[in-house]
């Protein structure tokens, strides 16, 4: 990451950076060439209240943190997901470390943008996550968090999500279980 991330606090200049940055990764350049995968930036449709009431629109967005909201390239089945994202130097459990239940929420929130568009009416709750630590995810760089449906029958889902590294060394994996709600 360009050291002015890190070091002004001028937040356009911040965004403006991050955004110059994640333009020229390789695999944001990969995912615009493929044909098959419609890019997103998340949050895009989501009304002001849904923005104004989630963690990782607003409370974990800035310098420092999750700087730009994530950039998403979905399949054209909505079943696989690509997500990319910066994760700062000011959301650690450990000094260099990103939090590992800053992890479990990003995992979370991939598994549910595949989850939901294959549950009945495009609703359901994450029922059980199963988060597996590979490595650590160090501070101040960009990763990869990828997410697909396994399996879907009547009101459950079950998919899978993990966060890598650009070199695509997996960090974190999980599985999860989604409920859509009885009518």
């Amino acid at each position: 990451m360009s050291p002015v991330l890190q070091e002004t606090s001028d937040n356009q200049t911040v965004v403006q950076t991050a955004e110059l940055e994640r333009e020229n990764l390789d695999i944001v350049k990969q995912c615009r060439l493929s044909e098959d995968l419609v890019e997103y930036e998340a949050f895009s449709h989501s009304s002001p209240s849904e923005k104004a009431h989630s963690l990782t629109c607003t409370t974990l967005r800035g310098a420092g943190m999750i700087v730009l909201p994530p950039l998403m390239f979905y399949n054209k089945t909505y079943s696989e997901l690509t997500t990319i994202l910066h994760l700062g130097t000011n959301i650690c459990g450990h000094d260099g470390i990103i939090h590992g239940g800053l992890a479990a929420t990003i995992l979370d929130d991939v598994l549910g943008y595949v989850a939901i568009p294959a549950l009945p009416n495009m609703m359901g709750f994450t029922a059980n996550l199963n988060v597996n630590y590979r490595r650590p995810i160090t501070s101040d760089q960009w990763v990869v968090a990828r997410a697909k449906v396994d399996k879907v029958e009547e009101r459950k889902a079950y998919v899978s999500a993990s966060i890598e590294n650009l070199e695509g060394q997996i960090l974190t994996e999980a599985t999860s279980l989604y409920i859509s709600p009885r009518k």
